[in-house]
């Protein structure tokens, strides 16, 4: 494992990233800079695909050449299967159209809904969980390139426990209140 302020957060819950978020809310607006009306959270599963995409209808946010993967990503080849089993300092590759690193690889991210088989259609649906079983998006470090295409999705159970091979991590999203 490595670690500083560049490496993605890792060994950690859903449960564990949305306490964060919540924190980071509160202090902001405690310190006057988050209107109440908006708060620090997970992106939803749409919101996370609409950033990796960035603009785009193809496999990745750089096209669908699996070939070019490595100028964007750590993924298995050119992480697991060297070696380097570890998430990677955020920003050593290309970013996407909307300047975001890491979309690809390196760290599987958590979103805010409950895992479910499909999405329900919509701008920006979300799904509300009855139990612990919630999204994650990105692909990583272990993960092929087919794995770390923008729609791939998968699900892991949120619960406060450690994430043993720490390939989960997650993205803060400022976003409105949900009502």
């Amino acid at each position: 494992m490595k670690e500083g302020d560049n490496f993605p957060a890792t060994y950690l819950s859903w449960e564990n990233a949305m306490a964060f978020c919540a924190k980071l809310t509160a202090r902001e607006r405690k310190a006057g800079r988050l209107p109440a009306d908006w708060e620090y959270t997970l992106p939803t599963e749409a919101q996370w695909e609409y950033a990796c995409r960035a603009g785009t209808k193809t496999l990745y946010s750089f096209g669908d050449n699996p070939f070019l993967l490595p100028e964007y990503a750590w993924f298995h080849n050119n992480a697991w299967a060297v070696d380097e089993r570890y998430a990677h300092a955020v920003g050593r590759k290309k970013p996407n159209a909307f300047g975001l690193h890491d979309m690809h690889g390196n760290v599987n991210e958590w979103c805010r809904d409950g895992w479910h088989k499909e999405l329900p259609g919509g701008i920006d649906p979300f799904v509300e969980s009855k139990d612990d079983h919630r999204v994650i998006c990105g692909g990583s470090i272990r993960r092929p390139d087919v794995l770390c295409q923008s729609a791939i999705r998968d699900g892991e159970h949120g619960v406060d426990r450690t994430n043993f091979i720490g390939d989960i991590g997650f993205r803060v999203a400022l976003c409105r209140v949900r009502k």
